[in-house]
């Protein structure tokens, strides 16, 4: 058989070493990346200076921006003390004020926290951590998970066995341990055909099926709290949030809520979970934890989760887990200044009329017949994009539509990511009113000239 040659062609050939990630071979080559010299604010700078706004929070994360001055000082000021030490027997000060400052933001019931280095991890730790506190009631039978389809929960081998996006999951899923999946709030393209405005959330008709079933072999049920991310930003109902934790609570299933992209604040309530006025057992949070600024992340359980891993050294309740940089004091530092400043801002009450305002504006995307649905919570908006607005027929995936709507917007200063058939903003927010009318004038230009040029 003859071998595929793959030709990769950049301008800069520092590139030909990189493996980047979410990215095929061939747009590495065609589009080389643009080499970031610096960021202020909602901005970020080339080498030759050229100014992009940062849309997406470079991936969720920059929640007040790029260079805030009182992270980055506080990173400084604790890079004179200590850099790192490992935690087990060791603490660095900056985690126990992290601990405190966490613990007074998140509700009550989650008392106790598991640091790690990012969103996949923090998943991980809350899977075993379910799967062990069954094991320590001597219940080995609750050994399998539930999650939603569409749902993403991070890149590791366990995050991925409970994700469930094809093109990022399906190859893993065969050679992997395979986990249930349930229908998802997909309002748009509702599963069971019904209208968000006045349905009961009968979606979650499928996860009360299976948990009648099979609910006794269930240890968790791991979702995304109001908006399935990676899928497309589909923001859901919280009814919808609502049954999940009824169902779960009725056959004793765990809850773990992963708030890794829409916790502090992005969703216009602290925790996205307070949308149906619940608690879940296990929380998972990360991205805007540390600002944007140094990898960190946290696992939150409640009390009565924890005290079934506690006894001396030959009980074996222990949990055996850890990461070579847990509670890493610059991360903690940086993590620290942040919930300060989501303290002292309000956040996000004080959200409430720029998010408003950028509802308004993105609402001005129905006047595109290929805008098929509109949606937004808090400071997140989306625009799904669609062939035929009154049948809601897809696109063809070959024109990769929203692929070059964003690298349109990029020439006009705009930093978007398509997530398929999706584009969507997440930005810092410290936003103003001029700065979304800019970022969106500039994306209706792109689509303008992607469509109709």
């Amino acid at each position: 058989m003859m071998q595929q040659k793959v030709i990769v062609m950049t301008l800069d050939k520092r590139f030909n070493h990189i493996w980047f990630p979410f990215t095929c071979s061939q747009d590495a080559a065609d589009y080389p990346p643009v080499i970031i010299e610096r960021g202020q604010g909602l901005y970020l700078y080339d080498q030759s200076g050229k100014a992009y706004l940062d849309a997406v929070g470079s991936w969720w994360v920059s929640i007040f921006g790029h260079n805030h001055l009182r992270i980055t000082g506080a990173i400084k000021a604790q890079l004179d003390q200590l850099e790192h030490v490992l935690m087990a027997g060791f603490i660095a000060e900056p985690t126990l004020r992290l601990t405190e400052l966490l613990t007074a933001m998140v509700p009550p019931a989650l008392s106790r926290i598991f640091y790690s280095d990012n969103g996949s991890t923090a998943v991980e730790v809350a899977l075993k951590t379910a799967l062990q506190y069954w094991a320590n009631q001597g219940n080995a039978r609750r050994s399998e998970f539930v999650s939603l389809s569409g749902g993403y929960h991070g890149d590791t081998l366990g995050a991925m066995s409970v994700g469930g996006i094809p093109g990022y999951h399906a190859l893993f899923h065969e050679r992997f341990k395979k986990q249930h999946f349930v229908n998802a709030p997909y309002c748009y393209r509702c599963p069971v055909g019904r209208l968000k405005e006045t349905c009961n959330a009968e979606c979650m008709d499928s996860l009360q099926e299976f948990c009648a079933t099979q609910g006794d072999r269930l240890a968790a049920c791991i979702f995304e709290p109001m908006v399935q991310g990676a899928a497309g930003m589909r923001v859901y109902p919280a009814k919808a949030l609502e049954r999940l934790f009824n169902i779960c609570a009725s056959y004793g299933v765990l809850t773990i809520a992963d708030e890794v992209a829409m916790g502090f604040g992005r969703t216009g309530k602290l925790f996205a979970c307070e949308h149906a006025q619940r608690v879940p057992d296990i929380m998972c949070v990360a991205k805007g934890l540390t600002g944007g600024y140094l990898p960190m992340a946290a696992t939150l359980v409640q009390e009565r989760i924890y005290q079934e891993f506690c006894g001396d050294f030959m009980s074996e309740r222990t949990f055996t887990h850890g990461h070579t940089f847990t509670g890493n004091p610059l991360a903690a530092a940086a993590a620290c200044e942040t919930l300060t400043l989501i303290k002292e801002n309000n956040i996000p009450s004080s959200l409430a009329e720029t998010a408003a305002f950028f509802r308004t504006r993105l609402e001005e995307f129905n006047e595109f017949d290929i805008v098929g649905d509109v949606r937004s919570i808090g400071m997140v908006g989306a625009l799904e994009l669609v062939a035929d607005k009154r049948t809601k027929n897809k696109l063809s995936p070959e024109k990769r539509t929203a692929f070059h709507i964003c690298r349109q917007a990029l020439r006009h200063g705009v930093l978007i990511r398509p997530l398929g058939d999706v584009i969507y903003f997440i930005p810092a927010y410290t936003i103003t009113t001029t700065e979304i009318e800019t970022m969106f004038l500039a994306v209706k230009q792109a689509i303008k000239e992607t469509l109709y040029e």
